[in-house]
């Protein structure tokens, strides 16, 4: 049995009780949060959970064996050591760290007491994701070529980040994940219309090594919510839209073209779609199999999907995305790899 605490009941807070309170071979005991109404709202679901406005109740429990950490990203960094310090599993929502080093520093810290680290980028455990990882190994697809993501909507109330560390690193973790690389180089522009402090609206540019590229744009300013991503490959395109109720991904098989020997046919030049098809998905709730795979990583010790290396992957590129939008676009070509890969090349 995997007893475990939750610091943070605002807007996610809720979705991770809920859930780990319906998974087996977990505990849940106690749970924290800064603001007293919170604290309120869950204890009235949950009355026999433990409240606190401390996370160090929570930390410094020897009852509680995993922590999860739901809050602002600033806190990420003290929160997620003081955790693994206390020996404790821990589980950090998106982004692992506001810098890459902090985020580093995590990482090693978890290695070193060998306990589970996983980041919550939950889009990696959604079945459209499953699929498409699927359609790539299976060879269905050929080479990926690129891809292009948006990611936007009306921004949040108060915010504390931009829209780059608010949405972009759904997608980031999406991509690095299927293209099984990380980026030479990063190209991001940024404006803001209606609030000075933060960039409203970002476009992002990644390349790879082998020339591959991805372009990503995540903004707050459209009313209209969208989750979109193509991945274009050398036999055809997925098309994954996360806003559609049941057909998510739609697969288009190259065009047929006969304008390429014009001169062999007495048909009219035309070129059209090759067909498509949308492969069922299955149905459960992408939650669940998160938080269910930080549970097994801490009873089996395998490595969890959404691991703390690939966690610190996104925030490296997030931070050469940032630092490309504080000096206006200028390509950002610092090695994103992670410390051990760089050592051993």
């Amino acid at each position: 049995m995997i007893r475990l605490g939750i610091i943070g009941c605002g807007y996610w807070g809720p979705n991770l009780v809920r859930t780990f309170s319906e998974l087996e071979d977990v505990e849940l005991l106690r749970v924290s949060d800064l603001r007293p109404g919170r604290l309120d709202f869950i204890t009235g679901r949950y009355p026999r959970l433990q409240a606190s406005s401390n996370a160090m109740d929570i930390i410094s429990d020897p009852m509680i064996d995993a922590v999860v950490v739901a809050t602002p990203p600033h806190t990420h960094y003290e929160l997620a050591m003081a955790a693994l310090r206390a020996g404790k599993h821990v589980m950090v929502e998106k982004p692992l760290a506001t810098s890459a080093d902090e985020g580093n520093r995590i990482v090693e810290l978890a290695d070193g007491l060998h306990r589970t680290l996983q980041v919550g980028h939950l889009f990696l455990y959604a079945p459209a994701l499953v699929q498409i990882r699927s359609l790539f190994e299976e060879g269905e697809l050929g080479s990926l070529y690129y891809v292009s993501a948006v990611r936007t909507n009306v921004g949040p109330p108060g915010a504390q980040v931009d829209a780059l560390w608010d949405l972009a690193p759904h997608d980031i973790s999406v991509i690095l994940n299927v293209i099984k690389d990380v980026p030479e180089e990063v190209v991001a522009y940024g404006a803001s219309f209606t609030n000075q402090k933060f960039a409203e609206t970002v476009f992002v540019v990644l390349k790879f090594g082998d020339g591959r590229l991805a372009h990503i744009h995540a903004g707050w300013l459209t009313p209209n919510k969208t989750r979109l991503m193509r991945m274009v490959c050398s036999q055809g395109e997925v098309v994954y839209d996360d806003m559609q109720p049941v057909q998510k991904i739609a697969v288009h098989y190259p065009s047929i073209d006969n304008r390429v020997q014009p001169g062999t046919t007495n048909l009219a030049l035309s070129y059209n779609s090759g067909g498509v098809w949308s492969p069922p998905l299955e149905s459960y709730e992408p939650l669940r199999a998160e938080c269910r795979d930080f549970v097994q990583s801490i009873q089996t010790g395998k490595v969890p999907l959404s691991d703390g290396q690939s966690g610190l992957a996104v925030v490296r590129v997030l931070e050469a995305a940032s630092e490309s939008l504080r000096s206006g676009g200028h390509s950002i070509l610092q090695s994103l790899r992670p410390v051990e890969a760089e050592a051993a090349s």
